[in-house]
């Protein structure tokens, strides 16, 4: 230790246990015996300055690592954050008909109670059929927002289930507890439940107005709340690798029917199922559906995996 050595008169070779170059030498022959702390200091400091810094090949491989690494890790947090939307937007599916299916626990008679004129057996029929109830559609293209429909010719021409919605009843009030607000006023509106322009905003939605391929002016219309979140559900799939002839001769918007079926098709089961259909596609036969099923694997239908198992795009 520094203590036992002599400030006085230090000789660099007479203690061989001790490994002390000139320039230390030099610095404690400068102090006194009470400045032993502050040679001690000036010690240790020359010992810390003798330390190197990073090379620069050092450096550069730093980089190259942490650009590996980021190269393989943002498409795979992009791919696991898409997911996590994508489940959080079925789960909006789950609620709808949780909504429904507390209505019928109430009253088994309460989807016929509507303002439609849709005959109790017409709805009856539809909602155990293979494709079920086409409560409404919702379009989508990477270029604009989504957008809600009643109806279209290339997924269900002139369906007129949308009219059970209504601004009341049962399906109204289903919609909004599960968090499709905006939705059944644009709905009303384009079935024309109630007047008004596709060319506004109303309380609930936005209006947008764009020029379609042939040249035509078209409006659509998306409620101010969105009612996904996820990028497939917003802007769709692919155009390029879609089949047209699947889609109803679609080749601009990718299109979904939101349809209620009876669960299993059984009038008696006093409960519903709820699924994202696309054209040409059945909701559920022969225990599977054709439901939508994204890119990471997640089947938009309440039937579960088999509810997406004749999936076709």
């Amino acid at each position: 230790m520094l203590g036992s050595l002599s400030l006085t008169k230090i000789e660099p070779k007479s203690n061989p246990n001790k490994k002390i170059n000139a320039r230390e030498v030099n610095i404690m022959q400068k102090f006194s015996a009470k400045n032993r702390k502050t040679a001690i200091f000036w010690h240790m400091k020359g010992k810390f300055h003798q330390k190197h810094g990073f090379t620069m090949i050092e450096i550069m491989v730093v980089i190259v690592i942490i650009g590996v690494l980021a190269g393989v890790g943002t498409p795979k947090l992009f791919d696991y954050t898409e997911r996590v939307k994508e489940k959080a937007d079925l789960m909006k599916l789950y609620y709808l008909r949780d909504a429904l299916n507390r209505a019928l626990i109430e009253n088994e008679n309460a989807l016929y109670n509507n303002p439609s004129s849709i005959s109790s057996k017409s709805l009856n029929d539809a909602l155990k059929s293979n494709l079920g109830v086409d409560l409404f559609i919702i379009e989508m293209r990477p270029d604009l927002p989504m957008n809600v429909q009643h109806n279209h010719e290339s997924i269900n021409k002139n369906s007129q289930m949308s009219k059970l919605v209504g601004n009341t009843g049962t399906w109204y009030d289903a919609l909004n507890e599960a968090g499709f607000e905006g939705v059944a006023d644009i709905i009303a509106l384009r079935n024309g439940t109630v007047k008004g322009s596709l060319s506004k905003d109303g309380e609930t939605y936005r209006a947008y107005s764009y020029t379609d391929i042939n040249g035509k002016s078209q409006n659509r219309t998306t409620p101010k709340k969105p009612i996904f979140i996820s990028y497939l559900l917003n802007h769709g799939k692919d155009l390029s690798k879609m089949n047209a002839s699947l889609q109803g001769g679609n080749v601009t918007n990718y299109r979904l029917k939101v349809s209620i079926q009876w669960s299993g098709r059984d009038e008696h089961s006093q409960s519903v199922e709820v699924a994202l259909i696309p054209a040409s596609a059945i909701m559920w036969e022969n225990g599977k559906g054709g439901a939508l099923r994204s890119d990471y694997g997640v089947c938009f239908s309440t039937y579960g995996d088999a509810g997406c198992a004749d999936y076709n795009y």
